[in-house]
């Protein structure tokens, strides 16, 4: 039972995490479009902003990656 629960607890996090990695992979698409539209305009953009959207979204997905590491253990189950 407590297995389960975990399992169905780990399975939703993993959903939640790509769902954020998916929104922050927008985000930092949409600061590109911008920060270059910025440069070709002739102004000089707002590299700090892409360089942040670009670090919060290695973050989540280093995150989601550890997560699925755990998952991956659960789904082996005991080794006795």
């Amino acid at each position: 039972m407590a297995a389960e629960l975990t399992r169905r607890f780990v399975t939703r996090q993993l959903q939640l995490t790509v769902e954020e990695l998916e929104r922050e992979a927008e985000r930092l698409a949409v600061a590109a479009r911008i920060y270059a539209d910025e440069i070709a305009a002739g102004r000089h953009g707002s590299a700090h902003r892409l360089a942040q959207d670009a670090a919060a979204l290695a973050l989540t997905e280093r995150r989601l990656a550890g997560m699925r590491e755990i998952a991956g253990l659960l789904d082996e189950g005991p080794t006795s």
